[in-house]
């Protein structure tokens, strides 16, 4: 077989095994619509309060859980990522160190959901005593994402050309103003896009949130202290362990939702990485 036809057929492979996996994607995300989303826009669904025993709740103050949530993890993880990030990029030299760093990213990468819940429940809820609260739950979802977030962010950083920090330091711009104000703002795009995995992990994870923040409450929380009920795990507890009559329909109007929620977000991350790389190009 000479180089043409083996190019062809590899060719030919690679794009069945494309077309099944969004195959498979597409049936998974029409079945949840399908069943899901006739429920989900019920003004009495998405703006009611939950019931633990009689049919009819809402899912209001599991919304502004999730969104609460997401909020306060990327504030604590966004300054985190992107500065480690920018340190490992910029100014770190390869050595013992920054080798090891990298080998304990890519061990936290590959531990499931699960252990990073017991971890937080173990230190945030149970030693330090804040018991289910927003807080601990977005410290841990922090941990979770750091991995993923900071390498991300760090292969954006290396995607601007060394041609632009030649010609910065030329000019006598020190490494820090030159990582500020070119390295940083040529990979914003980047950055923004890296955002988008991180989020939608914050919103669809359960098995880390069911041990830190809470399962079911029927009041919005207010302060970072307090108990919450983010969508993903309320959906868990209404399909295993509550007791109202029609928890099929608050579960597939909650999957609905929320598989709407993340493309949401996902849609609106892309249009300002397009933005911000559109005004980028712009300025040059």
């Amino acid at each position: 077989m000479d180089e043409r036809k083996s190019d062809r057929l590899a060719t030919l492979v690679f794009w069945i095994f494309g077309a099944l996996t969004i195959l498979v994607l597409g049936f998974i995300v029409v079945q949840i619509l399908v069943r899901g989303i006739a429920t989900a826009f019920k003004p009495s669904f998405f703006l009611g309060k939950p019931e633990a025993i009689k049919a009819g709740g809402g899912v209001l103050p599991m919304i502004i859980s999730t969104l609460y949530l997401v909020a306060l993890t990327m504030v604590i993880s966004l300054p985190l990522s992107v500065g480690a990030a920018v340190y490992l990029s910029e100014f770190a030299k390869d050595g013992l160190i920054v080798k090891f760093i990298r080998f304990s990213l890519d061990s936290l990468a590959t531990l499931p959901s699960i252990v990073f819940g017991l971890f937080g429940m173990t230190l945030f809820c149970i030693y330090l005593r804040w018991g289910y609260c927003l807080i601990a739950g977005a410290l841990t979802l922090s941990i979770l994402n750091l991995p993923v977030f900071l390498r991300s962010t760090e292969e954006a950083l290396k995607l601007v050309p060394i041609t632009y920090r030649e010609a910065s330091m030329s000019l006598g711009a020190s490494r820090w103003t030159t990582t500020r104000k070119v390295v940083i703002p040529s990979a914003m795009p980047g950055i923004i896009t890296a955002t988008i995995l991180p989020i939608g992990r914050i919103m669809g994870e359960s098995a880390a949130i069911i041990y830190t923040t809470g399962l079911f409450i029927r009041n919005i929380p207010l302060s970072p202290v307090d108990t919450a009920a983010p969508l993903a795990g309320y959906i868990w507890y209404a399909q295993s362990e509550a007791m109202v009559p029609d928890y099929k329909s608050v579960v597939d109007g909650g999957a609905a939702l929320l598989l709407v929620m993340v493309l949401v977000v996902f849609l609106l991350a892309r249009y300002l990485g397009k933005r911000f790389q559109n005004k980028s190009h712009a300025g040059k």
